[in-house]
């Protein structure tokens, strides 16, 4: 190959000449100019001074060509490296692959990585799944891969339990293919589908509990089916404010490099209040506070205890 030879003289890094500098981006120039079927054709028909100044073809107008100026760009896209020595020999012996065309010879060029969103369930992301996606895309009729048609593909991907939202699995070269390209990859970014009941947040899960204001007052027993439908019995023994949380370890999503490890259930709180309350009751809720109110006046410490004994006291009822 002419460019391979001269490009190897001419390189100024390679022979240690900096004056070759603009002999090697003429040969680059040469080259793009000459691998490139419509360029090719425009310089055989009107020569460099018509393809530099732009030519009005049966087709329309054709702008002015111009080279990119970067001959190590060229250099790259053929051998593989813009190192004259460390891949010179491998880039010889295992040359980039080529197309020969009518109008000349080419290198195939990669197309672009194509991304695809993959919707997942929890389910599917908490027990492990294989799902299968079917693509069409164009391959080659003949032997001679001169000729596409577009068919279906089927490809099947393996969902590892816990497998976190954003990752990106690559399908290498199943793109279409074509006489000058070389296909490209198929990249899918796993998002999570809305559950019902439960958001994941890293490998925690986040779920709401619907509880009346005496619940959440006096305390209460809330029964939930976890993610793998198990029903746990939660019991909130303390008083449930905005903020409070309830947190159920090792109910939530598994580690996906650990699957017999799991994150947590936090659980938040949605207080449900009464439309109306009788007078008399109003009276008695205002004495239960101002009563509460005198039994803990002391420092937060002081209010820990009384809750821990009110704990005990509840536990010991409970065993009865």
């Amino acid at each position: 190959n002419r460019y391979r030879r001269l490009a190897l003289q001419y390189n100024p890094e390679r022979q240690g000449d900096e004056k070759l500098s603009a002999l090697f981006c003429l040969v680059g120039e040469a080259y793009e100019v000459l691998t490139t079927p419509l360029l090719k054709a425009l310089y055989d028909q009107y020569g460099e001074t018509g393809m530099k100044k732009g030519v009005l073809t049966p087709f329309g107008w054709y702008p002015p060509y111009a080279y990119h100026g970067d001959p190590l760009r060229t250099y790259k896209e053929f051998f593989g490296t813009c190192d004259p020595y460390a891949d010179l020999m491998n880039a010889l012996d295992n040359p980039p692959p080529m197309f020969d065309s009518p109008e000349g010879r080419g290198i195939k060029k990669k197309e672009p990585t194509l991304e695809k969103p993959l919707a997942l369930t929890l389910n599917e992301v908490f027990f492990g799944a294989l799902k299968k996606v079917k693509i069409e895309r164009r391959v080659f009729t003949t032997e001679e891969q001169d000729s596409t048609e577009i068919k279906e593909r089927i490809l099947k991907i393996d969902i590892r339990p816990g497998l976190p939202a954003g990752t990106r699995l690559i399908f290498k070269e199943v793109g279409d293919m074509g006489p000058t390209i070389i296909p490209g990859d198929i990249e899918f970014v796993t998002e999570d589908k809305p559950h019902p009941v439960f958001k994941r947040e890293g490998v925690d899960l986040i779920m709401k509990c619907h509880i009346t204001l005496e619940e959440a007052l006096n305390g209460t027993i809330v029964e939930l089916n976890t993610i793998d439908d198990k029903t746990i019995r939660v019991a909130i023994t303390d008083v449930v404010t905005p903020e409070f949380i309830k947190v159920v370890e090792g109910e939530g999503m598994p580690y996906v490099n650990n699957p017999a490890k799991r994150g947590d259930l936090i659980l938040t709180f949605d207080v449900e209040y009464p439309k109306y309350i009788p007078q008399t009751s109003k009276k008695l809720i205002k004495k239960a506070f101002s009563n509460a109110a005198m039994l803990c006046p002391g420092p937060p410490e002081m209010v820990n205890k009384l809750i821990l004994a009110d704990k005990i006291r509840r536990t010991v009822d409970e065993d009865r």
